[in-house]
């Protein structure tokens, strides 16, 4: 997914009294969207507009090669009088040739790294975008280093070419995102901000519904999701509004806490139908998910198995759900922006003897997710199935019926709390949620959105993979240890379910993680409580005893035990909990301390 975006970049002659030396620095303002640098004792000045002009989108002719563009003057402007605004001097400059060379954006402004997955030994190091000549070294040393080792150095997911699905394929979708990415690439961009272009794309099943109610649409791998609900307010799409309220708290704060309360109180109801779907069936899946995964997915038709994938060295390459739906036919949930790259790592594992199909079934499948202590009354008001704990223990999966619609029930949880995830034909999902709203009223349901979603995850101590796991991270100094069985057997015929016996399988990682075991981990991934006065967004800087220790990967507030909540990785001497450190915003320092991994509900009890 590359788009070629209208660059442009002006000469002006050295200005007598005012040339520059050869050692100048260069100088980027953002504010005034122009960068600058010395050339010749003169000024060499390009910019990024805020209406980038895509060109040749339906392809570059192949004879365009070492040309230009006609130049652009128009388009230019504001880029030239933001630079005489931070240097008048130039007013004064005799502008030579305005170069229009166009420049390969992707969609988010970042690389295309690594093995192309499907086709076997190609790699893509492209779409360098605005990193260019001062990434080039550290690409090419990345991808040499990949290509030898079977993976790269460091950490690259957000480069990593795995990461944009058919979606993109849709080249004038991809070329409305490359150009709002283009334009931020000066323009800051606030942590709730939204993108603004090329929406609505893809549409729940429930999207009027979810506007009629008021919804306050998000955006995730081209769906609408609900952020939160504005009661009595037409629906409306977010966009970049954080702007008007700055680094505050933000005026849905406190509609956010009504829907956390309601899910700890009573039941809430969440349009989920953007989760990621991957279907993953024949003789060969299950000895696949073996050696992809590292707890055992060799389990009873039914089970419910949170795992991740993780890479040689043992970092985590994907954190998910399996189902298994039948003997050698399994479910993959995934997050909504990640279904892409874990397709990938499937596929580019996939055995060559034709034994497994691996594809992505998003869009066949809405669901609904149902969470609170209220959650099953209000199921089993609407179900003809039993819906007892009895007849569907917690981390399983059946077919049960609401209304004459077939639903597969996930009793699994994002939140901490009872509830289930419902998966039904897009055709039935505004049925099941008109009932599952009306059976809930006499209980005090309530729809809900993703930021209510994040501050109850917070709260459990359940991660995010790409902030607060990566491949950087292995599963025992991110607390997922209890995921791991090292012991598994490899899912061929006749090894046993409980892996207790028989062969170990040797699935990827797993001399990794090991060797880590053997040494101990040398840090840990900790829950902070944090002074109620600021507000975190994640990325904030850690001190103990005044030395930086780490950053915060995420932080919000909790609405149940009404305290901010960070999430860090510490040394082991820092990890007790009671210890006390310091957390950096806006220049000043606020308190911080080691709390238990776990804020609510540490048994588990509540959601099984």
């Amino acid at each position: 997914p590359l788009t070629p975006l209208v660059h442009q970049h002006v000469a002006a002659r050295p200005i007598p009294g005012h040339e520059l030396p050869r050692n100048t620095p260069c100088l980027r303002d953002p504010e005034n969207l122009f960068y600058m640098r010395e050339e010749v004792g003169g000024y060499l000045i390009g910019g990024f507009e805020r209406e980038p002009v895509a060109w040749s989108v339906d392809g570059v002719p192949w004879d365009f090669t070492q040309k230009l563009l006609p130049s652009d003057w128009e388009l230019f402007d504001p880029i030239m009088e933001g630079a005489i605004r931070r240097i008048p001097v130039l007013a004064k400059a005799e502008l030579t040739h305005l170069v229009n060379g166009p420049e390969s954006i992707t969609p988010d402004s970042r690389p295309l790294l690594g093995p192309v997955p499907g086709v076997r030994g190609f790699w893509a190091a492209c779409g360098l975008s605005h990193t260019g000549f001062g990434a080039g070294a550290a690409i090419g040393d990345i991808i040499a280093q990949w290509i030898v080792n079977g993976e790269p150095p460091y950490d690259v997911t957000e480069m990593n070419v795995r990461r944009f699905g058919p979606i993109f394929e849709d080249i004038r979708y991809a070329a409305e995102r490359a150009r709002e990415s283009y334009k931020y690439y000066y323009v800051l961009r606030y942590p709730h901000d939204e993108n603004e272009w090329a929406r609505p794309r893809r549409l729940s099943p429930l999207h009027s519904q979810l506007a009629a109610l008021g919804a306050v649409f998000g955006e995730k791998n081209g769906w609408e999701r609900v952020n939160y609900f504005d009661p009595g307010q037409p629906g409306r799409r977010a966009g970049a509004e954080q702007k008007r309220w700055g680094w505050g708290r933000p005026p849905f704060f406190e509609q956010v806490g009504l829907e956390h309360r309601a899910v700890r109180e009573r039941a809430a109801l969440f349009d989920m139908t953007s989760f990621g779907k991957i279907d993953v069936r024949g003789p060969g899946a299950l000895a696949l998910l073996q050696r992809l995964a590292d707890n055992n997915v060799d389990k009873p038709v039914g089970s419910v198995i949170y795992t991740q994938f993780l890479n040689p060295r043992g970092g985590i390459e994907s954190d998910l759900t399996i189902t298994r739906l039948t003997d050698d036919h399994f479910r993959i949930v995934t997050g909504s922006n990640f279904v892409a790259s874990d397709l990938g790592w499937i596929t580019m594992h996939l055995p060559d003897d034709g034994s497994v199909e691996a594809r992505e079934v998003t869009e066949e499948w809405a669901c609904l997710g149902l969470w609170g202590p209220v959650s099953r009354s209000i199921l089993q008001a609407v179900s003809s199935s039993d819906v007892s704990n009895q007849a569907q223990p917690y981390m399983t999966a059946r077919t049960i019926h609401l209304n004459g619609a077939e639903v597969l029930a996930q009793r699994v949880t994002y939140v901490g709390e009872l509830g289930w995830e419902l998966y039904v034909a897009p055709d039935y999902a505004a049925e099941v949620w008109g009932e599952l709203l009306k059976a809930g009223q006499a209980f005090g349901i309530q729809p809900a959105g993703y930021k209510a979603l994040d501050s109850l995850r917070l709260e459990k101590g359940y991660r995010y993979w790409s902030v607060d796991v990566t491949p950087t991270e292995n599963p025992f100094e991110a607390g997922l240890g209890f995921c791991v069985r090292l012991n598994k057997g490899d899912g061929s015929t006749g090894s046993p379910r409980d892996g207790s016996t028989g062969s170990p399988c040797n699935f990827i990682g797993r001399e990794a993680l090991l060797k880590i075991k053997a040494a101990g981990v040398q840090r840990k991934l900790c829950t902070l409580v944090m002074d109620g006065r600021a507000v975190f967004y994640g990325g904030e800087a850690v001190y103990a005893g005044g030395r930086l220790v780490d950053r915060l990967r995420s932080a919000g507030y909790g609405y149940t035990v009404e305290k901010n909540i960070g999430y860090a990785y510490l040394p082991l001497p820092l990890t007790a909990a009671g210890t006390q450190l310091e957390v950096e915003s806006f220049g000043e320092r606020f308190n911080a301390e080691v709390a238990a991994d776990v804020l609510y509900d540490p048994p588990g009890a509540r959601l099984r």
